[in-house]
């Protein structure tokens, strides 16, 4: 299968029933419209949770442009406790700021959420390691993984190259050249990027970049793009690319691929 009989088959659901999103989750499908839905963890006060606001509707327009996938324009935000979280098998949290310990509701609703297949991605959108965000989402992922731990990716791990084929970490900024993820089995079910992703696709009401890519200006831009949308692609196919018949065709595109 080559890359567009593959996406073909990601379009249309072939491929579903063996990824993370076959564990109860998604829409009726009379109501599903879209593939893909970005939704975003609401919790603590005021705003702090929604660093980049713009940022999910780039991302569809990247999704539907360069994969094909049918990805809903619009943001989703939910609370741990919405009776709708078990619709929507990927979540997306992100602040700046230090923040209060999640109630015990929350981290169970969460950790029942991993259970039936959730997939999360972690964006530290201040991009600085040690500071209060980064402090606090690590206390919270300890609570709701008591047997599990936040580990360094390696670098041949399916989300660098689940659509492109990466060997570097960047977004907005590249402070941290490395992933960190949960892993559960031979899947990763929350990947921890801490160089603020969805800086790097952010707009502004009249649609230029609202932030600049430091220190690597549009470069780094196009390579945040690309691991944005690799581990959209993991998260809708996991550890497919990573089959047996994948693997020579993946080391014979990074000998050949210009640096």
């Amino acid at each position: 299968m080559n890359r567009r009989e593959f996406l073909k088959a990601l379009a249309s659901g072939m491929l579903f029933s063996q990824n993370l999103w076959a564990f109860g989750f998604g829409l009726e499908p009379r109501a599903k419209k879209y593939d893909f839905y970005f939704a975003q963890l609401v919790y603590g006060k005021g705003l702090e949770w929604n660093p980049h606001p713009a940022s999910a509707r780039t991302l569809a327009e990247l999704l539907r442009t360069r994969t094909s996938i049918p990805a809903c324009p619009e943001r989703v935000d939910i609370s741990p406790l919405d009776a709708n979280l078990f619709q929507y098998p990927f979540l997306y949290w992100s602040g700046t700021d230090a923040f209060e310990p999640l109630s015990e509701a929350f981290i169970i609703r969460l950790r029942k959420w991993f259970d039936a297949g959730g997939f999360m991605l972690v964006d530290d959108a201040l991009a600085q390691p040690e500071s209060g965000f980064d402090q606090s989402v690590r206390r919270e992922i300890k609570r709701i993984f008591p047997e599990e731990k936040l580990t360094r990716l390696p670098s041949d791990h399916t989300v660098f190259q689940s659509f492109y084929l990466l060997d570097k970490v960047v977004g907005r900024k590249a402070v941290v050249p490395y992933l960190s993820g949960v892993n559960r089995g031979d899947l990763t079910i929350l990947i921890y990027s801490q160089n603020d992703l969805a800086g790097a696709i952010d707009r502004t009401s009249s649609g230029e970049w609202r932030y600049n890519c430091e220190p690597g200006g549009e470069h780094q831009r196009e390579l945040a793009i690309r691991l944005f949308i690799n581990i959209i692609l993991y998260a809708l196919t996991a550890n497919y690319k990573k089959d047996l018949i994948h693997i020579p065709f993946i080391s014979e595109r990074r000998k050949k691929r210009p640096r």
